[in-house]
């Protein structure tokens, strides 16, 4: 067992998980991606997060590791899969579609009930659903409209779609991709943190998470025009989300499960742009104090239904 954190390694894997992050920011900000919060900019952001962005604090892991001369985590993280799979799909269902309810339902009460504007209003017919979408993509043709409201499922139908793609996209392409974040934050970070318990080592992991999306936040990612906000406002929905995560990993004993989770919840945030009419990204689901909420409320009750059990670390 380690005696203490070695906090200049720590500072040494973020350094690298950062500067790489950085590195890219500057390239897409250098090739004119200078507004990523258009129409034009979650298209560009995706492939970037997915093939470069993400997997900075794995490759950071990797190399802290190889200074190190220890045997790296990745080796055991496929251990034991397919027997933990029952397990983990059975906590990432309830997760997600918990998630999804909430977040859904405290934007009902806060946007539509209250009359909180920021909050945003909850559409329900399908008509206001496909006029929402309209707008999130303006210029398009006759044929392309058409397309739209042909695609737009009905109220119930869309959360269904959003919840099965959701698990489906956290379970194959959208859990490789978030892998890369997780070996990072709830791998070699988590353990490295360990000596000062559970709850500081999170609070760190999430500042830290969330402050390393700050390069593409800057630029208008996830919370639009409020760039300097944004990623204070990142940094606090980082910290309850990785409570979540992180005992998702203790309670399953495997590094695989907190990714899977990530890249479900990646999977449905993007179901609340049409869901949603008239929010601000500070205050509305998925990223802003709600989301934030519902989130938290979500993982206290997670730790609290995990309680009894013996927690083992992959």
């Amino acid at each position: 067992m380690k005696s203490g954190v070695r906090w200049g390694r720590v500072a040494l894997f973020y350094a690298i998980a950062l500067g790489w992050v950085s590195l890219i920011a500057a390239a897409l900000f250098l090739t004119g991606q200078r507004n990523l919060s258009g129409a034009a900019g979650p298209t560009v952001v995706t492939a970037v997060l997915a093939l470069l962005y993400m997997p900075a604090p794995l490759v950071a892991a990797l190399i802290v590791e190889r200074l190190d001369h220890r045997p790296a985590l990745i080796r055991t993280a496929l251990q034991g899969f397919w027997r933990k799979l029952p397990k983990l799909l059975l906590a990432v269902i309830a997760i997600v579609a918990a998630l999804i309810l909430g977040m859904l339902g405290l934007s009902w009460l806060v946007g539509n009930v209250l009359g909180f504007d920021a909050a945003g209003t909850v559409l329900f017919t399908q008509q206001d659903l496909v006029a929402n979408t309209l707008t999130l993509v303006p210029g398009m043709n006759a044929e392309q409209v058409a397309a739209i409201n042909a695609s737009i499922p009905p109220f119930w139908a869309l959360i269904g779609v959003a919840f099965l793609g959701a698990i489906v996209a956290g379970f194959t392409v959208n859990g490789l991709f978030a892998f890369g974040e997780e070996y990072g934050w709830r791998g070699w970070l988590a353990d490295e943190l360990r000596p000062v318990g559970a709850f500081w080592a999170n609070l760190i992991t999430g500042v830290l998470w969330g402050l390393w999306h700050a390069p593409l936040i800057l630029m208008g990612f996830n919370y639009g025009e409020y760039t300097r906000l944004g990623p204070f406002f990142m940094a606090a929905w980082c910290v309850p989300a990785s409570f979540l995560l992180w005992r998702l990993r203790e309670v399953t004993g495997s590094l695989l499960a907190p990714a899977v989770l990530h890249g479900a919840i990646n999977g449905f945030a993007g179901v609340f742009l049409v869901l949603l009419a008239g929010a601000n990204p500070l205050v509305a689901a998925p990223m802003g104090l709600i989301g934030m909420a519902a989130l938290t409320v979500v993982a206290a009750v997670f730790w609290w239904l995990t309680r009894k059990r013996p927690l083992r670390a992959a």
